[in-house]
């Protein structure tokens, strides 16, 4: 039997239904300046078109976002209507009021939209990350490699002096607690998700594809810079924290699906598990339900496979792999070039061509 007080926290984490509508990204999101997202408002009811006001800084969101929403009287069939707009971005940094109304309801959020120096502050970046690493951990580690003396640790750990430290908050939009998907979607788009979620807002869509997307770290340097993407990861690729640098899609568990968001970012160097979610469902041990062929698709982008981890070793004439990937038996993807930093993806809005942070 669940405690008393854990039943009435679930009420009061309950959703409220006081608002009229809801509006993605939701109140006090951070945008990054020039980053694509998705625009939303899910009205409570079936709302004539006409009836419905969307202002953002007291003008009409189209001038804003630069083109109309679209209206869909009923969402998914439903008695419900609602408008979006996807792949738009705010290229001015600022504070964005949103203001929604339909009839006598209203609904107000507020964005900051955060800009870059112009100036470039580093040459790479290594985002490597601890999965579940807390300071608990850290303190662990201290305690048993270095010891504690009276209450006093008898050294420190390396990360202990590193140049700069902060604390950054990833918890979830629809729990106290989180886990892997929506924390490190936080990290790679810098908005906050729902649990399971990766790179998109939950709404009420059903199709979990098709929420509302935020634009991810990765995708960000493919549109605007000539720089190299690798991800590297001891699971599955599609797995919730590696998925995360690419992936759309409120079910973590749609791991053959997030293919087609590794393919349309397409980064130099992938290395990981999760072969069975590359090949067409024809192959064997294979655990997609179609027929995509994302060897294929890869090679043909110029990946050449690398089946063993043997085979990672330096070829002749190419020290450096340019584009990798591995399977659970660590087969890997490399290149013959040495980089591509002519080469850009597809936009993020065509998912399923062959080939979206602060």
């Amino acid at each position: 039997m669940k405690p008393m007080w854990l039943g009435l926290l679930s009420i009061a984490m309950a959703p409220s239904l006081a608002h009229a509508q809801a509006i993605y990204p939701i109140d006090r999101a951070t945008i990054l300046a020039g980053a694509k997202f998705d625009f939303k408002v899910e009205l409570p009811a079936i709302v004539p078109q006409s009836a419905i006001k969307v202002m953002i800084n007291g003008e009409d969101s189209d001038k804003v976002l630069g083109a109309p929403l679209a209206y869909v009287e009923k969402e998914d069939g439903g008695e419900a209507s609602s408008l979006i707009l996807r792949n738009v971005a705010i290229s001015q940094p600022g504070t964005y009021n949103v203001e929604v109304a339909a009839g006598d309801k209203t609904r107000k959020v507020t964005w900051t939209v955060y800009g870059t120096p112009t100036q470039k502050q580093a040459k790479n970046v290594i985002f490597l990350l601890g999965d579940g690493l807390s300071v608990a951990h850290r303190t662990g580690a201290r305690i048993m490699s270095k010891g504690n003396t009276e209450g006093k640790a008898n050294g420190r750990l390396a990360m202990d002096d590193l140049p700069a430290m902060a604390f950054i908050g990833t918890s979830s939009t629809d729990a106290i607690s989180a886990d892997s998907a929506n924390t490190m979607s936080a990290y790679m788009t810098g908005q906050k998700s729902a649990v399971n979620a990766l790179g998109v807002y939950a709404s009420r869509a059903r199709n979990s594809l098709e929420h509302p997307k935020q634009e991810t770290i990765a995708e960000t340097i493919r549109r605007n810079t000539g720089m190299s993407i690798g991800i590297v990861s001891g699971a599955e690729l599609q797995d919730a924290t590696p998925a995360a640098v690419v992936g759309h899609t409120r079910r973590r568990a749609d791991k053959a699906e997030l293919m087609a968001d590794f393919f349309a970012v397409r980064p130099e160097v992938l290395l990981g598990g999760g072969s069975a979610y590359f090949l067409p469902k024809s192959t064997p041990g294979s655990k997609r339900k179609d027929d995509i062929d994302y060897v294929a698709k890869f090679r043909d982008a110029g990946y050449a496979w690398r089946p063993r981890r043997t085979s990672l070793a330096r070829p002749p004439g190419n020290p450096i792999p340019a584009s990798c990937s591995a399977s659970s038996i660590l087969p890997t993807w490399t290149s013959p070039s040495t980089g591509s930093s002519s080469r850009k993806a597809p936009s993020r809005n065509s998912r399923t061509s062959p080939g979206r942070s602060r």
